[in-house]
Formats: structure tokens, sequence, C-alpha cells
């Protein structure tokens, strides 16, 4: 009976166990304050890494252990929130974490809460660049940041994209910003030395971004010392986060096409060019009526039948692809996140295309209470082809433009035509047959990482330590084919090079946190520390010509006759001590400030150290009692800043007088200086003010930030003349200043706000004034057709002014002077003047979204006017007559002179030029104001209702155009009005219009 007893006892309690190990199912939603559902949050046990994440709707459901006793729900941009399990379903709101008072900011050397900020600083978060058609991530910042200018000079696949922040800072030093991944100041711009464009930039996928803060302003920037002159742009990779791991598959196709085409400027057919052609040699008394047919048989094809569109045959409608895939998730001691990318855009002329691979992994350990570990790599592998661009012959653009139609791209066999009699040695190339037989590649490795640890010493006192590396390689490699084009007459030839960039920085730093006064209204948060950069270029090349008659073998390892084989290496170090204080009392008053000290291996060592420093300002209005009492102000904040900063963007070895050799003599090696160098050379200096206010009214539907600068910059690197005894004409010295002042606003209205309906409308306006102050004995210096003159600004055009046609003869006629008061039709008895500028005088974006229920739309305008655009090639095409073997455009089709009391815009066609109107001038100037729909996006949310009987969390289908419609003002614009921040135009590749259709997964 004892026995029976024991037993029963034993089942009963094994029972019991079971019973009590059982899961239980936990459900509920997850809301904002507003009730509406929130999506993909992650939802897990405390302590595990059971969990899940809503659905589109916000709703979960989750077996958890049946000792589990508290959920931790998060979401991006929503302060996390701890509640306990309950067999009933929960309800669950979220508090924003983006207000005013707790948004976390990213900023030099590490985060702060907004209303701490005391400079000028724009966010751009993830949303606003991932999944768009672009090879490179500061291609998606045009129209995203007032002040910001960003623009393209060619719309090649991976070319590279001019940004300027504020304005041109410098005369001969770079004017770029400094880019800042993951804390690592990385190589940015166009490292490629045989490739027309390409961009070190494009090796990192957009999509890999969390976020970009823009730093514009001394108080934001000048912790970056030496290198922040032209303000900074910080990006932070995506990391994971706690919880049940998420998948996310990102996928798009489209189509490229040409984004803006002037009919007026397309060229001539066949019927056209020979209707001109014979009126100029006419004119030129080349030809009389009676001979000029049998002239232009003999020259130019006539009467053969071929009426070629060489244009259509080097443009087309390109294909754009893109997938990515991520994983993210982790638990509370260790997340992580996971991506793999695809991208390939072909461009819109032939011989042009594109091709990205990605990975990158970020992991984030807790190893104990104190030691926090992290590590992040992205990496990418691009594979580039670019066809020539501006005057070389295989320019396929150039080709377009200056090919006769009366030749054509095949023979009647249907095999290329090259050769004579179209196409002998010496003349313009056939493009087709270049852009098959011959090759252009760039392949572009890029590797980041950043490995850091954080260790608390004491609870208000960590120490960050940080190593960073930035590795590219870049290898080249061109083949000119025997047969035809620029390798014919060296019976072929190749070019190989390399070049590889590694630069890599180690930062160590202690933030001190200090809460003061009874109720801690008094928060200090002081950094200190030091970081060594150093940075390593090696150059390989090789040359060689007398190729196998093929066209298979293209390296020059098969070639008969090596001609250049070399190798160069330059580098580059920093040395900082860098501080940082920022003074918080209540919220209300917030004091900054920041010393740097900056050693540069590219300064004189008389003048190697600098100092640089800022100091900020901001009242948070909106924390005083009598601004609270207005219901209608939400945000109300003034701040100032004022400070220094540097730029160090100069040639490695400028101060250092330096022989060098290949001054060969009697087949003797040789030496003799060549660089004069200057050991007092130093930074040119920034001397950046700031004021701004921030403002949100009627529940944050009125939202304004508004900025007022003046940057003025001097010691600018200029190069003073010599006495030509010493054997150098100039020397570079830091002689020179530079002011650049204007204002920024960024508007922000919620119109409609409705249970199903919202309306956001948005628009940002930036005016910048660019003035030179002072340049050497403050003369004038020339480059091309831009005067740099002091009072005038940077890019100011100098040209002659074209004062018309003169009705009688059809002569070209200019101004003689800038009176405008006299004519004459001698180009060279016309004085020049300076003509507006190529900077444009103020810049913008118009954004728009709107939301119905599950559908939305989003729509971007981003506007530029005030500046000049100067078509460089139209003396060739649009010359009078110039270069009357090449063919012209309609509009000198159209709007030449004919006959005596003609008001014409062109003059008189004679056939190899009238009067010099092919030189530069006014002529050939245009007003570069637009208005551009950048980016349109029509977007459908899937319920939730359905995804989750499939299994994912949430889905959405899309349909972008980019770059669908340009309005000009100027309708004899030839080119895209977007011709890079010195507006001349250069034979590039067509900007493309781009449609894609697009679904994003998360399961």
């Amino acid at each position: 009976m004892r026995s029976k007893c024991m037993i029963f006892f034993m089942c009963l309690l094994a029972f019991f166990q079971q019973a009590t190990a059982q899961d239980k199912n936990v459900s509920g939603t997850v809301t904002n304050k507003n009730g509406e559902p929130l999506a993909n949050a992650n939802v897990l046990v405390k302590g595990t890494r059971v969990g899940t994440s809503t659905d589109v709707d916000g709703k979960f459901s989750l077996l958890v252990p049946n000792n589990a006793k508290t959920l931790v729900i998060s979401s991006v941009n929503f302060k996390s929130r701890e509640i306990g399990i309950s067999t009933t379903p929960l309800s669950i709101q979220l508090e924003s974490s983006t207000d005013d008072l707790s948004e976390v900011v990213v900023v030099a050397y590490g985060t702060i809460k907004k209303p701490e900020l005391t400079g000028a600083i724009n966010t751009v978060k993830a949303a606003d660049i991932e999944n768009r058609p672009f090879t490179s991530v500061d291609k998606a910042l045009q129209g995203a940041v007032p002040g910001l200018q960003s623009a393209a000079a060619s719309g090649a696949p991976g070319a590279i994209q001019q940004i300027r922040l504020r304005g041109i800072g410098s005369i001969n030093a770079s004017s770029e910003p400094l880019w800042v991944i993951d804390g690592i100041p990385v190589n940015s711009g166009d490292a490629s030395r045989i490739t027309t464009s390409a961009n070190l930039l494009s090796t990192l996928n957009p999509n890999d971004i969390e976020s970009i803060s823009v730093l514009k302003d001394a108080s934001a920037a000048s912790l970056y010392g030496s290198r922040a002159a032209n303000g900074v742009i910080l990006i932070t990779t995506k990391k994971g986060k706690s919880g049940k791991t998420k998948f996310r598959l990102d996928t798009e196709i489209g189509q490229n096409d040409i984004a803006y085409y002037n009919n007026r400027y397309r060229p001539l057919n066949a019927s056209e060019y020979f209707e001109l052609t014979r009126e100029g040699l006419i004119n030129a008394n080349l030809a009389t009526p009676a001979n000029v047919n049998q002239v232009m048989t003999a020259n130019f094809g006539f009467g053969n039948g071929v009426d070629f569109d060489w244009l259509n045959a080097v443009t087309r409608k390109a294909n754009q692809q893109q997938v990515n895939l991520s994983a993210s998730g982790g638990n509370d001691r260790t997340t992580f996140n996971l991506s793999g990318g695809y991208f390939r855009q072909d461009g819109v002329s032939i011989a042009s295309g594109f091709k990205r691979y990605n990975g990158a992994i970020s992991l984030v350990n807790k190893a104990t209470d104190k030691l926090t570990f992290s590590g992040t790599i992205t990496a990418g592998f691009v594979n580039q082809e670019a066809p020539l661009t501006g005057g070389a012959f295989g320019n396929p653009i150039l080709n377009a433009y200056f090919l006769l139609p009366s030749k054509q791209a095949y023979k009647e066999d249907g095999s290329l035509n090259y050769g004579a009699p179209d196409f002998p040695n010496g003349v313009i190339y056939n493009p087709v047959a270049v852009s098959k037989l011959d090759k252009r590649n760039l392949k572009q490795l890029g590797l980041r990482g950043s490995f850091q640890a954080d260790y608390k010493i004491l609870p208000n006192l960590k120490f960050t330590s940080r190593f960073g590396m930035d590795y590219n390689v870049l290898e080249e490699n061109n083949y000119n084919n025997p047969f035809h084009g620029d390798g014919q007459t060296a019976n072929g030839r190749g070019f190989s090079f390399y070049t590889r960039l590694f630069n890599y920085s180690f930062t160590n730093l202690l933030d001190y946190q200090l809460a003061l006064l009874p109720e801690k209204d008094l928060k200090l948060n002081l950094q200190a520390g030091y970081e060594a950069q150093d940075s390593r270029t090696f150059q390989s090349n090789i040359q060689a010509q007398g190729f196998p008659a093929t066209s298979v073998l293209t390296l020059p390892v098969v070639a008969a006759t090596p001609i250049v084989a070399s190798a160069t290496g330059s580098d580059y170090s920093f040395a900082s001590a860098l501080s940082s204080l920022n003074i918080n009392f209540q919220d209300r008053f917030v004091v900054s400030g920041s010393f740097r000290r900056d050693g540069s291996s590219r300064f004189g060592i008389n003048n190697r150290y600098g100092n640089f420093w800022s100091a900020g300002i901001s009242w948070n209005l909106d924390q005083e009692k009598f601004i609270q009492q207005i219901d209608a102000i939400q945000q109300l904040k003034i701040r100032a800043s004022y400070g220094t900063n540097g730029n160090a963007s100069i040639g490695n070895y400028d101060w250092q007088p330096t022989y060098g050799f290949g001054f060969n003599y009697n087949q003797q090696p040789g030496s003799a200086p060549n660089n004069i160098g200057n050991l007092d050379l130093t930074w040119e200096l920034n001397k950046p003010f700031n004021v701004g206010i921030d403002l949100a009214i009627f529940n944050n539907r009125v939202r304004l930030n508004a900025d007022y600068y003046n940057r003025k910059t001097t010691n600018l690197l200029l190069d003073a003349p010599l006495s030509r005894s010493s054997g150098f004409g100039t020397i570079r010295g830091n002689f020179g200043s530079m002011e650049n002042k204007g204002i920024e606003i960024n508007l922000g209205l919620t119109l409609i706000k409705a249970k199903s309906f919202d309306w956001d409308l948005s628009i940002n306006y930036a005016l910048n004034q660019n003035k030179i102050l002072e340049t050497v004995n403050n003369q004038d210096i020339l480059a091309g057709v831009f005067m740099r003159r002091p009072g005038y600004d940077f890019q100011s055009l100098y040209l002659r002014v074209w004062a018309g046609v003169d009705p009688q003869t059809g002569d070209p006629l200019w101004y003689t002077d800038g009176t405008r008061k006299e004519t004459t039709n001698n180009w060279n008895q016309a004085q020049r003047v300076i003509y507006g500028s190529a900077t444009p005088r103020y810049f913008g974006a118009v954004n728009n979204r709107f939301r119905f229920k599950n559908f939305s739309l989003d729509a971007q305008f981003y506007y530029n006017a005030g500046n000049y655009v100067q078509d460089t090639w139209a003396g060739f095409y649009m010359g009078s007559g110039n270069g009357g073997g090449f063919n012209k455009i309609l509009r000198q089709y159209t709007d030449r002179w004919k006959n005596p009391g003609d008001n014409a815009a062109l003059p008189k066609y004679i056939y190899n030029g009238n009067k010099l109107a092919q030189n530069a001038s006014t002529l050939y100037i245009y007003k570069g104001d637009y208005i551009r729909l950048r980016d349109i996006t029509l977007n459908y949310q899937v319920p939730g209702t359905v995804l989750k009987p499939l299994g994912f969390s949430n889905a959405n289908f899309y349909v972008r155009g980019t770059n669908l419609f340009t309005w000009v003002r100027d309708k004899n614009l030839p080119w895209d009005p977007e011709q890079g921040i010195n507006s001349q135009t250069n034979l590039n590749i067509f900007i493309p219009k781009t449609i894609t259709v697009g679904l994003n997964l998360g399961f």
C-alpha cells in the first residue's frame, strides 16, 4: 500500500511539473500615442531570445515560457517599454523618441539629445535613401538637406557626384566635405586615373545606411578640426536590434532613359546637313552653285542614299536592377545585422554600365555590465564601364553630334564599318565599332571596418577605444584595338593601372557625465581624447603596344613593345588631441565648446600644428513657463555658434622642397629641383558664424528651421609670383581670403491629418553669396572662362558679350566693352567682362507626401536658379560653319542668317567659320534655372490580414520615377541643366530618368 501511494505521488508531481513547464500564449496590440498601429515592433521576453514582431496592424501573438514575467517592446523611433505578461490581450502604447526632448542625433564623436544641440545639423533617415536607383549615396542627398548642393557632371553609372556645403570655400584646395562612416574618416571622390569618372563611395550600399548627419557650422563640425572647413557628413550604418530575427528582402527592376533632351539641338539629318553645307561652301567661295554637289559628293558622301541617326545608335533605353537581403536580431546581450546586395545599372549610352556586389555585418556584444564590444564591416565590389568624354575621338556622345549622317555604323553585309572611305585613320571614329572592339573597365573594391570597445570605468565615466580602416583597390584596364580607333597607329595598345588606398585611424576617448544641483538641473558632458590617422597610396602603371591581330587578347602582357612600367607611392598622417564640453541647465540653456589641436604631415615644419575651436549656445524657450502657457507652441529654440576649422585637402608634399628624377642626360639618370616648397605652408582657416531658430507650432503641424551663416576663409592657398631666376615661376603660400554668407530655411507643414488621409508638405531653400575678398596683391586669377577677382563670386564668368547678328551682312557682333554701347565684328577687339556666375543663386526642394489608407504618394521637386551654364563645345556644332566637315544641330539650321534684313539669332553660315563666331562668348551661355521632378513614388502597404496567413510581417509594393520631368527657363539650353558645380558641358553621358517597380518584404 505504501509503495502504491509513493508511485501515485511521483506521478502527480511529474504531472504538476509538466503542467507548470508548458508554454502559454500572449497576444496584444502595439500602437503609438494616437492609437495608430505600429508594424514591425519587437516583442521580446525579457532575458531571453524568445520573441516576435508585430504585423502591419500592430498585432502580435507569442508563446512564452510559463514562468516568464515581463515583455520588452521596442520599435524604431520609439522608447522601449517593459510590461507585465497577462493572459488577457495586451494593449501597449509606445511613446515617441523623436520628439524634441528625446530624439538622439548623431554628432561628432557621439550622440546627443536634440534639445542639447547648439549647432546646425540636418539628419537624413534610412527611408529617404534606400532603394533609390542611384549608384552612390551622395546622389540621394540632392534636395534632402538645405544648403547642400549635390550636382552630377555626368550620367555615367558610377560617376562622381560633386558636393558643396554652404558654398565653395577654397580656390586651390578641395571644397568637398569630409565623409565619416561609423566614426572613421574615409577617402571619397574619384580615385581613378584612366576612367573618365568614378566614385569611391559607389562601393557603399545605401541600403546599409541607418542615418546621415550633415554638420554645417562650427559648433557641429569643428571637433574634426583641420578637415571640417567644408562641412562633415556622418554616416551611421545599420545595427541589429534585440528580438526575434527579422528578415527583409528588397527587390527592384526598372529602365533608364534620357532625362532632358532639347529637340532644337538634335543632330541634323542628311538632307538638312547637305542644304546647310551647300550654302556654307558657296558663302566661303569654296564652291559654286554649278559644282557644289560634286564637291559634297567627293568629300562628304552626298548622294550615297545614307541617312544614319548616330545619336540613336549610341544611346539606348537601359535596364536597372537591385536586390537586397538582410537579417537582424539578437537578445539583450548580443545583437547582429547581416546584409547582402546586388545592384546593376546600364547607362543610356553604349559602352557604359555598373555592377555592385555588397555585404555588411554588424555585431554588438555586451560582454559584462561594464564592457561592450562592437564591430562593423562593409564591403563592396564594383565592375564599371565608362566611355571617353569631352573631345576624345572615342567619345560616343561627341561622335553622335559630329559624325555625318552620310556615314553609317555597319556595312551593307552587316559587318562593322571602319576604315576607308568613311573612317580613314586620323578622323573621328565609328563609336559602335569602338564600343565592340575596345575595352574600358574599372574594378573597384571598397572595404571599411570599425571596431570598438566601450568600458564603463564609473557609472558616469566611459572609455572608448576605436580602430577603423578604409581600404580601396582600383584596377583599370583599357584596351585600344589594332583595327580602328586610338590604337590603330600603334597596332593596338593597352593600359593597366593599379591604385591602392589604405587609410586607418585609432581613436581613444574619455566621456564624463556629471549632474549637479539638488534636482540635477545642471548637467555636464565632457569628452577628451586622442586620434591618429595614417593614409597610404600605392600606384603602378603599365602601358604596351603592338597587339596581336585579334580583339580577344587585351592585356599588356601579350603586346610586343612595353612603353611604360612604373610605380609610385605617397602618404600623409594626422595626430590630434581633442576635447568637448556641453553644459545643460534644465534643458533651457545649453552651452557647448570644443577644442582640437591637429598636426599634419601635409604642412611645413614651421606650421605643422594648428588649433581649432568652437563655442555654441542655445536657449530652449519652449521650456520656459511663459512659453509653455501658449498652447500653440510646441518648440521654440534659438541658437548661435562661432569658431574655427581648417582645410587640409591639398597635395601631400606641396610644402616640401624636392628633387625629382627623370631629368636624364646623355643616357645617364639625372635629377633636378621639381618643387620649391614652402616650410611655412599651413592650413586654410575657416571662421564660421551661425545663428538659427527652431520652431514648431499648432501641435507640430507647422515646423520651421532657419539659419543665417557667414563663413570667412583666410590663409587661402594661392600661388605667388617668383623671379624666374629662381628656376620657378610661383611659390604656393597662404595669402588670400574668401567669404560665403547666406540663409537656409526648412519648412514643414502637416496640411491634413485625418484617420484615413494625411498630407505633409516640406520646403527647403538655400541662398548663398560667395565673394573673394583678397588674392595675392589683389591680382586677378584667370582660369579659362572664369575670373577669380576680389569682390566677385569665385565662379564669375569672364567673356566677350554677344551683341547679335548684323542684319545686313550676317556678321557676328560683340560689344566692345562692358558699357554695351558700341559693337564690333572683330572678336579680338571685344573686351572680356564679368558676366554672371556658374554658381546658383539659390536652390532647394519641395516635398509632398500623401497617405490614403494603405496607399501613399511621395513627390520631390528639386529647383535651382540664378546660375549660367556654358556649352563648351557649341563652337563646333553651332559655330556658323566652324568645323564644316562635322555635323551640326537643328538650331544652327533654323536660326541662321540667310538674306540682308534678316533678324537672325545666328550669323551667316560660312564653311570653316564666320569671323570667329565659334569662339567663347555669351552666345554660348544659358540661364541654368530649372525645376525637376526628382522623385515620385507610389506605395501600397499590403494589409496584415492578408500577410499573416502567408507568414510575412509586412509587404510593400511601389512604383518609382526619378528625374521624370525637367522644366528649364531658357528654352535654348542645349544640354541637361545639371552640369556639375562649374556648370560647363563636356559631351558627357546624358543624366538618366528612371522608372522602377519594387517590392519590400519582411518576415
